[in-house]
């Protein structure tokens, strides 16, 4: 198989010390385009397989940038060159003008970013946990790219990441409530009764304490306003403020990052 190394310059990047290495791939700066990529090492059949793989790596940095600082980032153009393997060596890229200037980032923030990008990668695709978190990461950043149109739309893409985490506790709650309601008379509730106890409301709150979220989010008013939107509910006849909105995104924000912390602790990662 033909090696390639997979670059993605980024439309706008926040600045930072490069290089930096995150999991399999290296962030840096082209002095002369005056442009951020990304970059990893990737081996294939044909240059369209090893450029798949590769910007499965780059999408999983990006996906973690995204979660810390809730902005799209746009992939502006990918660049392949073969560096091992059968002639021809075949370089593709496609350029752009565009530029987009963020704040830089401290570094401490970046070694945070890089300790939860390897925590990412290195879940084994086989477990729930690792699905439950990829499928919520990708609600994130479905958001992050709808926020500036669809304001109501996005807030919901936010708040299925958080319910999404949410799930991987429901048990620890019902055995949390079992342990408070031991010894009361309320110690034989039924399934129903049990059920009528496991709100989306308490559900969130008990996942935010499980990981040790301790900003004063308002749960109740983001599950008040989930509810407002009908199976069939015209997203546009929902009014989300600005204050709503980023109390779901933020703390959907922290809910992923601490979550991927959590299931390092629990053993479910590989790294």
């Amino acid at each position: 198989m033909n090696q390639y190394r997979i670059q993605a310059f980024l439309n706008g990047f926040f600045p930072i010390k490069t290089p930096q290495k995150m999991a399999n791939c290296e962030i840096d700066l082209n002095k002369k385009r005056e442009q951020y990529f990304v970059s990893t090492i990737a081996s294939g059949e044909s240059a369209d397989e090893a450029q798949k793989k590769g910007m499965e790596q780059i999408n999983q940095v990006l996906a973690i940038f995204q979660v810390y600082f809730p902005i799209h980032l746009e992939i502006a153009s990918i660049q392949r060159i073969q560096v091992s393997g059968e002639e021809p060596f075949i370089t593709s890229i496609a350029l752009t003008l565009h530029r987009t200037r963020f704040l830089p980032i401290q570094q401490e923030m970046v070694d945070k970013i890089v300790k939860s990008t390897e925590l990412f990668a290195n879940l084994p695709s086989d477990q729930k946990s690792s699905k439950r978190i990829n499928k919520a990461i990708n609600y994130f950043r479905k958001a992050c790219l709808l926020e500036r149109e669809y304001s109501s739309e996005t807030f919901l893409n936010y708040y299925k990441a958080t319910e999404l985490v949410r799930h991987d506790f429901n048990k620890a709650f019902v055995n949390e409530v079992n342990d408070q309601l031991d010894g009361t008379v309320l110690k034989d509730l039924t399934d129903k009764e049990m059920k009528g106890l496991r709100t989306p409301k308490r559900l969130i709150q008990f996942t935010a304490k499980q990981l040790g979220i301790t900003e004063p989010f308002d749960i109740p008013r983001i599950v008040e306003l989930r509810n407002q939107f009908g199976a069939h509910a015209n997203l546009k006849d929902v009014i989300v403020s600005k204050e709503d909105f980023r109390n779901c995104k933020f703390l959907a924000s922290f809910i992923i990052i601490n979550y991927l912390d959590y299931l390092e602790k629990e053993g479910k990662s590989k790294s």
